[in-house]
């Protein structure tokens, strides 16, 4: 059953989340990241996909957009937006910590899926140094180039789908992400579904399943 968290843990972790626990604290983790003018509940259109014996959490972020839903940084603002992808990557990485605190939780190997915004967050803190994972799940979305970029710890495994008729990023964003992941020795799972636009279509949703099946065995 999926729970979401209450005022003390919102304050404690920092961020409003949705999460389902399976009972085992090392249980393998999947953290879900949503994209711009998005919220906790929407990530779980991915639940068919997620492996029962998994916990699962998704988080919002703290913006409102003028969309509607929250974002991860202001996509309006004239400011540069490496430094607020900064920040946010920094504020996302002390509320996964602190919901690890929270719940006591160890698990034994830990996947990010972002969607869209929520995948150039996820690989800003992966290629920065600041997010250990053994998966990392890009879904309509591109690899972030800002900060320092190195991979200090792990190798994850990584999933890339795209739509080629995607018409908020290009699909021309995700093959030169997979380029950069390959560039630092990443094993890249990458599905182009033609037809397809700004969503996971059958074959994007059909392997994601297939490859946290693997990565996760």
């Amino acid at each position: 059953m999926r729970v979401q968290s209450d005022t003390g843990q919102e304050e404690f972790v920092g961020l409003t989340f949705i999460h389902r626990l399976c009972g085992d604290p090392a249980a393998p983790l999947i953290v879900m990241v949503h994209g711009r003018a998005g919220s906790a509940q929407v990530m779980w259109a991915f639940d068919r996909t997620l492996p029962e014996h998994a916990n699962v959490v998704s988080f919002q972020a703290f913006l409102p957009d003028v969309l509607g839903g929250f974002s991860w940084w202001d996509m309006a603002s004239e400011r540069p937006l490496e430094p607020a992808i900064m920040l946010a990557r920094d504020r996302f990485h002390f509320a996964f910590e602190r919901y690890l605190e929270l719940f006591s939780l160890q698990p034994r190997k830990t996947i990010a899926i972002g969607f869209s915004q929520g995948s150039v967050l996820l690989s800003a803190a992966v290629l920065t140094g600041s997010l250990r994972l053994d998966g990392l799940g890009v879904l309509a979305g591109f690899v972030s180039k800002v900060g320092e970029q190195r991979l200090i710890e792990g190798r994850p495994e990584v999933f890339v789908a795209h739509g080629d008729a995607d018409e908020v990023l290009s699909v021309d964003k995700a093959r030169k992400g997979v380029e950069r992941l390959t560039s630092f020795g990443l094993k890249v799972t990458y599905i182009e579904e033609p037809g397809v636009g700004h969503k996971l279509g059958i074959q994007g949703m059909r392997g994601l399943k297939e490859w946290l099946l693997r990565v996760l065995a």
